[in-house]
């Protein structure tokens, strides 16, 4: 199936809406100041529960992780065995929550939090998937851990929906980074339905643990470790965050997406090496898929 591109037009307008914050957002209707500091993360959920996280660039598109949309003989190994891409059907029974930092309310057979016991989460429906061949050709050891989720219907940007930027080609990569995500927070949790934020510190070197023996030197990796790796309770990505996006801010705030999370050290200990995939790598591939071209042509 042939992806929906948006025109050039609409390329351009992206461009100058993409990675603003709108929790300060002031409704004149309700007199009521409401929005969300991230309003492009998305989760991609099955029957109530967390998957991948996603990011949006376009009314149309998500960025997240390939390896969501396989299906793995072996996984916990280097390199790993694929069997298959995930089918259709399979892809159907999935949705993506939109909108709220809320991926679903109360229930009584998930965990739950408090400030969820009520969401304004809008479900969208998936039309198609394009997943990076070379992710599956490599055994997972090589690299290109990305894909594009098309919605079935366009979204409509308002103070809860919005997209992000994305990176020039070769950008550089802050020291400061953030992931935001419906993963677990450590090994032993469970991951509830509140949007929570992970800080992390930019690794250049792609340093890991002695226990981590997964590669570290592919050109498309951004690597990132806790802000302190020495506190148990420090943030660190965990299994659900694959797929969520790794964002920087410049001076005026504004958020720019540099990595897609792919994996980390076996564990989630507080010492990983969380591996993302490197997205100005693919800035050509994006745009020739969707569209959404501006920091290809700014070049």
């Amino acid at each position: 199936m042939v992806m929906t591109r948006v025109n050039e037009t609409m390329s351009q307008w992206l461009a100058t809406i993409c990675g603003r914050s709108t929790e300060n957002f002031f409704d004149l209707a309700t007199k009521e100041t409401k929005g969300r500091r991230y309003p492009w993360a998305v989760s991609i959920m099955l029957d109530g529960k967390n998957k991948l996280g996603g990011t949006i660039i376009s009314p149309y598109h998500i960025l997240t992780a390939a390896h969501g949309f396989v299906s793995f003989a072996t996984f916990d190994q280097n390199p790993c065995v694929i069997r298959r891409y995930r089918r259709p059907g399979e892809i159907r029974q999935r949705v993506v929550a939109i909108g709220s930092n809320c991926v679903r309310g109360y229930s009584p057979s998930l965990p739950n939090h408090p400030d969820c016991n009520k969401t304004d989460v809008t479900y969208a429906k998936i039309k198609t998937v394009y997943v990076d061949s070379d992710f599956v050709l490599r055994g997972c050891a090589g690299g290109h851990d990305w894909a594009i989720v098309e919605l079935k219907n366009p979204l409509t940007f308002d103070s809860k929906i919005q997209p992000i930027c994305l990176p020039f080609l070769n950008q550089g990569v802050n020291d400061g980074l953030t992931v935001v995500s419906w993963g677990k927070r450590n090994i032993f949790d469970d991951a509830g339905p509140l949007l929570h934020k992970i800080p992390m510190q930019h690794n250049p070197s792609c340093t890991p643990p002695w226990s981590d023996e997964m590669p570290t030197n592919l050109p498309d990796y951004v690597c990132a470790k806790a802000i302190d790796p020495s506190n148990p309770d420090s943030p660190r990505t965990c299994h659900g965050d694959s797929g969520a996006g790794l964002e920087q801010r410049d001076y005026y705030g504004i958020a720019t997406l540099v990595g897609i999370t792919s994996f980390g050290s076996r564990g989630c200990p507080p010492n990983e090496l969380a591996r993302f995939t490197r997205l100005s790598r693919y800035l050509h591939d994006i745009c020739y898929s969707t569209g959404v071209c501006y920091t290809v042509h700014q070049e």
